[in-house]
């Protein structure tokens, strides 16, 4: 539903799990929805202290605006996976 390429879920040599591209993808095209739980800037602070307190490794939190971010920790899809560092 919300995926656009063929893609590969596998262990990751930079980070622990990575997504990966298996067919060429142009600049321009959709790769993958980042699907999660839309939260305000300080519900993503509490949040990523719980995360830390819980023993959770990595959080998955993407920042789509000055007030929005998109939390995948708990309840995302494979884009969270995505190195969107880099």
């Amino acid at each position: 539903q919300f995926r656009k390429k063929k893609l590969k879920f596998c262990k990751s040599h930079i980070h622990d799990w990575g997504l990966f591209a298996m067919e060429p993808i142009a600049a321009d095209e959709m790769v993958i929805e980042y699907v999660g739980q839309n939260i305000r800037q300080v519900i993503a602070d509490m949040r990523e202290k719980r995360y830390e307190d819980e023993g959770i490794g990595s959080s998955y939190m993407f920042r789509v605006d000055h007030d929005t971010i998109i939390d995948a920790t708990k309840c995302g899809n494979f884009a969270r996976f995505i190195n969107h560092s880099c």
